[in-house]
């Protein structure tokens, strides 16, 4: 047996350490990912398209209001709004119209995907090569991005969410070139750096409307980790948020409506309604007057998912003022202070999917066909209409599915950042603040167990875990050459 192992071993290393390593590791590297991921989009081809909030910026694109639009206080004259970052109505709307004019929306979408898993595949080999050194190391982090399945499956999706995980990888380089920088392992002149960091901050905060909020807790990260070396990238984040806010409060002078607060208040709301449903004979007549001015109060008991809370936030009233949102926030901090466990729990059902593994909640599900009220704007044929994901029936096996259980994985990046922490290895901590950030996004996440919300988490949990390791491994042997010259010099 050790004779017929042992030439396969060796043959395997010599051919990782010629594709791994040396000049233009990078390239391979990415070749070899995209080659990986490709099938899939062959399999599901023209890739996955069937999600309510693609149809939402296509239908926009070309004239036609949806639910949304009534959300941000749109009309059917003007449909255009920034619920879903306006950048994908024509991002997709774009895409559909091009496919029209060439002939065939299909291949417009499958091209599109597999430019989008191209580009997937450059950013993480451009992160490996970075972030690992040791072959080992890198070979395994190769090897998990080729082989699990949901990465080559994330790069068939026609969807915001895969936009925004592209773009936070993006994110996560700049911050380690920074970090690496700043650790004095860069000394050539930063103006490369920062104008590439201004182009990635701009394409992240226009990929999700509530990136702006991490742009802003990574500019105070920066010099909590670093003090004065962190002025220059923390003050270009500090730039492009304003940047960001004067972009954003142009939207309705173009013609755009804006997201309204119930966004924002969505947790709220759940707590609110769960505390009517549970509780309703120790809410007080102010009480129900005030929140009666932003919700339907008599419909919130029936309107309570524990899971998901759209049901309720989507019933706010956009006639409520300034002030009687104040009066309603003042309620609901009364009633919290009351029932703390009523708003826990409401907490922790909404979001239990993402932190304890469960079985129930896939990271991935195929779609190609759906009920579109304007279906002739999307492709039509898929290739294999019934092609099989095989997510569910794996998650379903005990242990063995944890690889593919969001709440296993969610745990298991949060174990390696506090780690990362501990062992004060800032680098780490820095570049992975986008990622850690989103993990605590997820608690007041406005639905449990979509993988949409742990993409940018689990996307980075391989390279995460590789830096750990390289950073571990270099403080080994800084350690190592100070006892060295310790001994040499007693």
């Amino acid at each position: 047996m050790k004779h017929l192992f042992s030439p396969t071993l060796s043959c395997l290393t010599r051919w990782a350490r010629r594709w791994l390593t040396g000049r233009g590791a990078t390239w391979r590297v990415a070749l070899l990912l995209w080659l990986s991921h490709v099938p899939y989009l062959w399999l599901y081809y023209p890739g996955c398209w069937g999600f309510p909030d693609t149809e939402s910026s296509v239908n926009h694109y070309f004239g036609y209001a949806d639910f949304t639009t009534w959300l941000c206080g749109g009309t059917a004259a003007h449909p255009l709004c920034n619920h879903h970052p306006i950048v994908y109505t024509y991002l997709y709307g774009g895409l559909m119209q091009l496919g029209a004019w060439a002939g065939s929306v299909e291949a417009a979408v499958a091209a599109f995907l597999a430019v989008q898993a191209a580009v997937q595949a450059v950013l993480l080999a451009v992160g490996v090569v970075w972030m690992t050194r040791r072959l080992r190391t890198r070979a395994t982090v190769v090897a998990v991005y080729a082989l699990l399945p949901v990465f080559g499956m994330w790069s068939t999706l026609l969807l915001k969410d895969s936009v925004f995980a592209l773009c936070t990888t993006a994110l996560v380089l700049c911050l380690w070139r920074w970090a690496r920088r700043m650790e004095g392992a860069d000394t050539r002149r930063p103006w490369r750096l920062t104008v590439l960091t201004c182009g990635v901050l701009a394409a992240f905060m226009l990929s999700k409307n509530q990136c702006v909020y991490l742009v802003c807790l990574t500019a105070l990260a920066l010099p909590l980790l670093y003090g004065r070396r962190a002025l220059l990238p923390a003050g270009v984040c500090v730039v492009w948020v304003a940047v960001y806010a004067l972009f954003v409060g142009a939207l309705p002078r173009l013609g755009v409506a804006t997201s309204g607060p119930q966004e924002m208040l969505g947790t709220a709301f759940q707590q609110t309604a769960r505390y009517v449903r549970y509780y309703p004979n120790e809410v007080r007549p102010e009480e129900r007057a005030a929140i009666a001015a932003v919700l339907p109060y008599d419909s919130l008991a029936v309107l309570y998912d524990a899971t998901n809370q759209d049901a309720v936030k989507f019933c706010y009233r956009r006639s409520a003022t300034a002030a009687e949102r104040r009066a309603y926030l003042r309620v609901w901090a009364a009633m919290g202070l009351r029932r703390p466990t009523c708003y826990a729990q409401s907490v922790w059902l909404g979001c239990r999917g993402y932190f304890v593994p469960t079985g129930r909640y896939t990271l991935f599900y195929p779609t190609h066909t759906y009920e579109a009220e304007h279906a002739a704007l999307f492709p039509r044929r898929a290739l294999w209409p019934s092609a099989p994901c095989g997510m569910a029936a794996w998650a379903g096996v005990p242990v063995v599915g944890w690889v593919v259980d969001m709440g296993f994985l969610i745990a298991l990046f949060v174990g390696c950042y506090v780690w990362g922490m501990w062992r004060r290895q800032r680098e780490v901590v820095l570049s992975f603040v986008p990622c850690g950030l989103a993990v605590l996004v997820l608690l007041g996440s406005p639905v449990d167990g979509s993988f949409r919300y742990v993409m940018p988490i689990v996307w980075h949990l391989p390279l995460l875990c590789g830096a750990v390791c390289e950073a571990r491994n270099r403080a080994q042997g800084r350690a190592l050459a100070a006892s060295v010259r310790r001994r040499q010099g007693g």
